[in-house]
């Protein structure tokens, strides 16, 4: 997943919050495509290590680090268009059960 930072949505300290949401959505459109069955989120962490650059395209990653009957754990990251680590995620989900 790709965004361009606007510059209405400079910060000087880190990502804006509609990249976290786009982040955190990869994450959890991963947990539950791994699951099969609905998820729903336990816990989040995000660690912010660099601010994305006036309109600089953001890319999102997300994989599954573990998967079980009940729970899914995955991490996600955001980088620059230069490969900059920019934003790390973590996420928990619980898997819905019938």
């Amino acid at each position: 997943m790709t965004t361009r930072r606007a510059p209405e949505h400079t910060a000087k300290h880190a990502p804006e919050a509609e990249q976290i949401a786009q982040l955190l959505d990869v994450v959890g459109a991963e947990a539950a495509r791994t699951a099969e069955k609905p998820v729903a989120v336990v816990s989040v962490t995000f660690d912010w290590v660099a601010p994305a650059r006036e309109g600089e395209t953001v890319i999102a990653h997300a994989e599954i680090t573990r998967a079980t009957r009940t729970i899914v754990f995955s991490r996600g990251d955001l980088r620059g268009d230069d490969g900059r680590l920019l934003l790390t995620a973590s996420a928990v989900h619980r898997v819905i059960l019938d």
